[in-house]
Order: structure tokens, then sequence, then C-alpha cells
């Protein structure tokens, strides 16, 4: 069982912390702190909620979220972690990650100034822990965890990538992508649409299971670790793509033929971005099409067209990114 901290008012600060093991994600005190929050969509009440239901669990891992709040009770901060009780990691505590979260970052009210005197006390309420964990940080929210911990980060041996786009869009493709790049996507798809039509759909709620459930077949055996291959990882991303789809926070693409679909794409919607998670292609029928690469152009234009201004590929320097244009940042750990 998870030791609580009992909460204690700060000497010389408005706030309250607290650690608990127990946190409704789809509260509305979350919903305000996190929409009044420059969190990222890794942060969003469906994320979490679907985190702290699925991954947590199947890890061995306890919630272990720390709130702050002011003297009139009301939620001006949250860091969700875990706790792992197993294996070489017991006791270990690390940020609501687990191989799944992109970005991760505390849930800091806009206006609220972390101070010293309060990063003390925050490290207090998380007690003598060992092994604390924080990351993978993008370079955006380095300055509020480096006021929170008090500490330096290291920098990972990845990057994130991501690109913003120009308008028109079609000559931003024509720019980005280079020509030869551009005119051989469009060779292959053309074939595509000959052979037996080419279609982007966007995946229904009530359709998210069956997408996903496509996905993890179409990925088998071709990443190592490959959350979608778990029970838990399936529940996990169906979870988040059916309740994201309906709230907004999930877009799950299908790109389909007369014959069935021929990859999928899923991502979270952070405000103008689109932050891509997922890519899966039925390579076994179409690997000479490129499938991977035609449902990522075209999800990139459907994205722009409904008003997008950034594609994030988000973690892993894969190739082929930069062959969308993308532009790379690095991204970093903290350890206390």
């Amino acid at each position: 069982m998870l030791d609580v901290t009992p909460a204690y008012l700060l000497a010389k600060t408005p706030l309250m912390f607290q650690a608990i093991e127990r946190f409704d994600f789809g509260s509305l005190e979350y919903q305000r702190l996190f929409s009044n929050a420059s969190a990222s969509a890794f942060q969003h009440p469906d994320w979490l909620t679907a985190f702290y239901r699925h991954m947590a669990p199947a890890h061995g891992a306890e919630p272990l979220v720390i709130t702050g709040r002011d003297g009139s009770g009301e939620l001006q901060l949250l860091v969700p972690l875990v706790r792992h009780t197993k294996g070489d990691q017991n006791g270990a505590i690390e940020y609501a990650f687990l191989g799944v979260t992109d970005y991760v970052c505390p849930i800091i009210a806009n206006g609220l100034t972390v101070g010293r005197q309060t990063s003390r006390h925050f490290r207090a309420c998380l007690g003598n822990h060992a092994g604390l964990r924080i990351g993978p940080v993008h370079h955006s929210h380095l300055s509020e965890w480096r006021s929170l911990l008090m500490v330096e980060p290291s920098t990972l041996d990845f990057g994130a990538h991501a690109v913003r786009y120009g308008f028109p869009y079609a000559e931003w493709r024509r720019t980005n992508l280079r020509p030869h790049r551009a005119a051989a996507l469009d060779r292959k798809a053309r074939k595509l649409v000959q052979t037996g039509g080419l279609q982007l759909e966007l995946v229904e709620p009530g359709d998210a299971r069956r997408a996903m459930a496509a996905a993890r077949d179409f990925r088998t055996g071709r990443f190592p670790a490959d959350p979608l291959q778990t029970p838990h990882g399936l529940e996990f991303y169906t979870d988040v793509a059916a309740n994201g789809a309906r709230s907004g926070l999930a877009r799950t693409y299908r790109l389909v033929s007369k014959d069935g679909p021929i990859a999928l794409v899923f991502g979270l919607v952070d405000g103008g971005c689109f932050r891509y998670i997922l890519l899966a292609c039925d390579y076994g029928a179409h690997a000479r099409s490129s499938p991977g690469l035609l449902a990522l152009d075209r999800v990139m234009a459907a994205w722009a067209a409904d008003g997008g201004t950034d594609f994030d590929f988000t973690i892993g320097d894969e190739p082929f990114k930069t062959g969308f244009g993308c532009v790379r940042t690095a991204m970093h750990e903290f350890r206390l």
C-alpha cells in the first residue's frame, strides 16, 4: 500500500501540497486546471485517465499524484507520477510515462510562479524516495521543471521532430517534401487509385477498437517492445482513441482502398498541432507503395485543410522524419 503524505500548509506560500494515491482526472477541478495551464495533450484528462486505468496496473506501478492547492482549496498544480512496486525498480518513482507519454510536464495554473520555497516544499512532499526520474522532457517544458525540482537535466540520446506548415499547403509541400519525394508519392498514390481507389477516413469513436486491433495486427513483429502488442496497451490506445474522438483530444485516420485498410495513423490534437503517435501499415500487400509515407502525407494534408499549423512527429530520430522537413528539438531528463 502506498504511504500517503498528509497535506500541510506551506509557510509563506499559498499552496498546500499533498501526495495521494487516487485522483479523478475526469473531475471538473482537473479539467479547469488543464484548460488554464500550459500543459501538452499528454496531460489531457482522457490520456491520464486511460494511463492510470490500463498502463499503471499492468506495470506493477501505483499512482502517486502530487497536488498543490491554494488557501481556498482550488487546484493550482499537479504532477502525475507512479511508484514501482515490483522487480529491480521496486520503490522507484517516475512521471506517468511507462513508454507511452512522449512529453512529460507539470500541470501548473497560468500565472502561478514557482519560487524556491514552493520547490522545497514540493520536494519535501515527495519524501526521501530514491530514483525519481522525470522524462522525456521537451525543451519547451524545461523552465517549469527547473523551477520545481531545482536541479539541472541531462540531455537524452534522442530528439523530437516537428514541422510548421507554410501556406498555401500545396506550395509548402513541394518545398518541404522535396520535388523528387513529392513526385514519387504522387505516382504511388495514382497507382493505388487506379487499381483500387484510395480514400482517407476519420475513424469514429465506435470504430476505434476495430481500428486499433487492425493497427496491432499490421505492426506485429515490426517494433521491439511495442505497447500495442500487449493486452493493456491495446486497451489503453483504444480508450484514448474512442474517448479522445469524442472530446477532441485524439484522431485516428484510416487510409483505405477497395480491398480494405492500407494504413492507420493515430495522434493527439494539441491546439493547432497534431502530435502523431502510431503508424500501422499493411506492408504485406502494399510494401512497394510506401504505405506509411503515403498515409502520413495524406494526414498532413488533411490536418492543414482543417486549419492545423503544425505536425509533430514526436520523439525518435527515424530518418524518414527529415524527409518531411522536420526540425529536431533536444529531449531531456531530470533525476533526483
